[in-house]
């Protein structure tokens, strides 16, 4: 029997289990409460997300997942106005390198890992460069950091498919000593590009200008119609894994690309052609540092021809330009190499100015004549010299005395020309030149034109300014507003806005936008035109500019010497210049000559005035404009022939049979070179020993040019075809009838040649095999390639 003791301890432990059970429920009653709020809230987020933001989220998952690939559009082709491409596009590569191609092995020290990834860049290196032809230390150089790096650009797509096919073969093969397979060249990557080619390499190369590695104009039209030419890229849409493969069941949205327009120019490429060989024989005859040439469309303001020599390569502008800047390249820094770049990519024509000298003389004169202060038998007197302000001007020419202002111009008299200025007065004469255009940029296509230095008003013209200014010092001019102003002076008075801009066309030849003749005021009156036509025209017959004569056309212009301006002060050098127009009685052509720093004489009617005279010459004779003055010279003239689509041996044979010579754009891969071009074109008119231009396509490429096989007998065609590495089926045995594709249509290696001779059976019981395929193109054509005739020798020999 338990006593009080035991009862009280009982009780006591009875109560203190109920105290600690009734403890553990309450802890399990409130574990459960928030298991059930954490699970209430668990479903009220789901619904959340399931209702609320569920399109939300689909969008945000599908955006992760949804891969957006640009597709280029193609850049227009620069045409000149008859049609001709001065720049097209080609497929070009670049290649790149993955730094980070290997991983540490396990057990492996870090030197150890550190010269294998050097061995491994070293023989990458030699490999690609091999390849390439590069130097393999300017290669090996670019092997930097730990991203993917560029190692090379414009890659020629020949070149590009050998990296190709040597990364695949190496990719098979293992290391020596090693079950491992070899890791060369599996880092490198190729992308295919379109990239700009100008098949006339330095041809206009200041009005086309170039594009960048990201195919963006830079300078030139190339710049200024970007937007245009570049069109509107297109894009791929799809979803894709982690892995960049296309997730199944989805669907993918292509956008195609916009192409862009092309770009019809007003230039002539053959007058171009005239206008530069003229500049580089004018600088090499006078030992200058540059020769400018201007040709405008008298009438209607557009230019035909413009070009500054030295100039750069269109297809590699960065290359020296000339004899100096080769010699000392590697001892450029690259500060000195960048400021030497922007240098030669200036156009003086638009982009600097210089004092026109004597050639202004007709700006004051035409306003004077406009104004009535002065008439062509207006009588000056010359005494020499002339005390203006605290400063002695002197004269030029040779005479002295009373002389007409027609003489004086013909003469050009300094003393008359300030007396004609004096007359006219500072307000007068300022508002002249502003009117002629100087001192504001003409408004021509091309980026950075230069304004010019005017006086800003008549109140800064001192009196000695006044007396200068006359005949054409204290005061700075750009090339393109001069030549526009004197186009303004013999048209009639019409200062247009000069313009290098025809039409823009889309791919099927639409034309979307069409520039018109763009009057800007009328500054003159015919009657002031047809004076001043007069006095240009003795200038040239009695006068300074003797040498710019041209045998059956009436010529007028006007020369200009002036020393070169600098900030600090003049140079002891000059500016030789002279402005002509032909024929005076219809006028069609202006052309200005500016010679830099001219070595052999100085003055503008000696050394400009020959050049355009060639340049009027030359364009005059190619456009066909009648003659209307006595011929005292026949010179011999020769139409050029078609060659484009011949190769080059029977085109450069056909050039010298019509007793003219040629120039290619390349020294390589001529074995079976393809004429894609010509400049001049086919049924120009030029002297005889004249120089066509022709570029060529090697057919070494991935993209090649169907010749022209017709004049070929079969054995020949046969050789052409395998060298071009094309599959072909050839049916007949008699007089050639067809071939497909035509000649000069672009072909790869996918192309398959047809070629038809008409059945003759006496050929067939000599030849059974009248139809003969060849279906490989990766078959040995080693043998075959024997019989390829060699004519690179032939082909320098006759390479002007």
């Amino acid at each position: 029997m338990k006593n009080n003791n035991d009862k009280a301890r009982d009780k006591k432990l009875k109560n203190g289990f109920y105290k600690s059970f009734n403890r553990a429920n309450k802890s399990i009653f409130w574990f459960f409460i928030l298991l059930a709020f954490l699970f209430g809230a668990l479903v009220v987020k789901l619904l959340h997300i399931q209702i609320v933001q569920s399109e939300e989220l689909t969008i945000s998952a599908l955006n992760q997942l949804t891969r957006t690939e640009t597709i280029n559009s193609n850049r227009g082709i620069i045409y000149d106005r008859n049609k001709k491409e001065l720049a097209i596009n080609t497929t070009k590569s670049n290649v790149f390198y993955n730094m980070d191609v290997l991983d540490q092995r396990q057990n492996e020290s870090l030197t150890d890992f550190n010269d294998r990834k050097k061995k491994l860049f070293d023989e990458d290196a030699k490999l690609i460069s091999d390849v390439l032809g590069e130097d393999y230390e300017e290669i090996r150089e670019k092997f930097k950091g730990d991203k993917v790096v560029r190692i090379a650009t414009n890659v020629d797509k020949m070149k590009a498919n050998k990296l190709r096919e040597l990364r695949t073969q190496l990719a098979n093969e293992k290391e020596e000593g090693s079950k491992e397979k070899k890791k060369n060249l599996s880092a490198m990557s190729i992308d295919d590009v379109t990239r700009r080619l100008y098949p006339f390499n330095n041809l206009a190369s200041y009005i086309i200008g170039f594009t960048n590695d990201e195919n963006m104009g830079q300078y030139g039209i190339e710049a200024s119609y970007d937007e245009e030419l570049t069109g509107i890229p297109g894009k791929n849409v799809s979803l894709k894994d982690n892995a960049s493969n296309k997730i199944p069941l989805t669907d993918e949205e292509t956008y195609a690309p916009k192409e862009g327009y092309s770009i019809v120019l007003s230039i002539d490429a053959n007058i171009q052609q005239f206008a530069e060989t003229a500049a580089e024989n004018a600088k090499k005859e006078n030992k200058a540092d540059k020769v400018s040439i201007i040709v405008q469309d008298t009438m209607t303001g557009e230019i035909i021809a413009m070009t500054t020599k030295d100039d750069y390569n269109l297809n590699d502008p960065k290359k020296p330009i000339n004899e100096e800047q080769e010699k000392n390249w590697d001892e450029y820094t690259d500060e000195e190499k960048t400021k030497i770049w922007y240098d030669n990519w200036r156009d003086f024509n638009i982009n600097d100015q210089y004092e026109p000298g004597s050639t202004f003389k007709v700006i004051t004169t035409a306003a004077a004549i406009e104004q009535n202060v002065a008439q062509p038998d207006s009588i000056f007197t010359c005494n020499g010299s002339m005390r203006v302000g605290d400063r002695t001007l002197t004269c030029t020419s040779h005479t002295r005395g009373p002389k007409t202002l027609a003489k004086a111009i013909e003469e050009s008299c300094n003393m008359t020309l300030i007396q004609v200025g004096n007359e006219l007065g500072k307000e007068e004469l300022l508002r002249y030149i502003k009117a002629f255009g100087f001192g504001k940029k003409t408004g021509i296509e091309l980026y950075g034109e230069s304004t010019g230095i005017i006086p800003r008003s008549a109140d800064e013209i001192s009196a000695v300014n006044l007396a200068t200014m006359s005949y054409g010092h204290s005061i700075a001019v750009s090339p393109i507003q001069l030549v526009n102003a004197v186009s303004a002076i013999c048209n009639g008075g019409y200062l247009n806005k000069p313009t290098i801009f025809k039409e823009a066309i889309d791919a099927n030849g639409n034309i979307i936008e069409k520039n018109k003749t763009q009057l800007r005021r009328r500054v003159i009156s015919q009657e002031t035109s047809e004076k001043m036509k007069y006095m240009m025209k003795k200038v040239v017959e009695n006068g300074t500019g003797k040498l710019a004569a041209v045998d059956g056309y009436q010529v007028g212009g006007k020369s200009g010497t002036a020393n070169i301006a600098t900030p600090t002060g003049y140079l002891d050098a000059y500016n030789s210049s002279f402005v002509g127009v032909a024929p005076l009685n219809d006028p069609r052509l202006t052309v200005l000559v500016v010679i830099n720093n001219p070595k052999n004489g100085i003055l503008g009617g000696a050394v400009a005035a020959p050049v355009v005279s060639e340049v009027l010459n030359k364009s005059l004779n190619y456009l066909k404009i009648q003659k209307t003055e006595e011929i005292k010279s026949e010179e011999n003239y020769v139409t050029v022939p078609e060659v484009e689509g011949l190769l080059l041996e029977d085109a450069g044979r056909k050039i010298l049979n019509n007793k003219l010579k040629f120039n290619i754009n390349t020294d390589k891969g001529l074995d079976y070179a393809v004429v894609t071009n010509q400049n001049p074109s086919a049924g120009s008119y030029v002297l005889e020993d004249s120089i066509i231009d022709l570029a060529v396509n090697d057919n070494l490429g991935a993209e090649k040019v169907m010749p022209n096989l017709s004049k070929m007998t079969r054995k020949e065609v046969e050789s052409i075809l395998n060298y071009m590495n094309l599959e072909y089926n050839i049916k007949g045995n008699g007089d050639f009838i067809s071939q497909a594709p035509k000649a000069g249509t672009k072909v790869d290696s996918s192309t398959r040649v047809t070629v038809n001779y008409a059945n003759n059976d006496d050929n067939l019981k000599k030849e059974p095999t009248e139809e003969k395929n060849i279906v490989s193109n990766n078959e040995d054509r080693s043998t075959k390639n024997n019989n390829v005739n060699k004519n690179k020798d032939k082909d320098k020999d006759n390479k002007n």
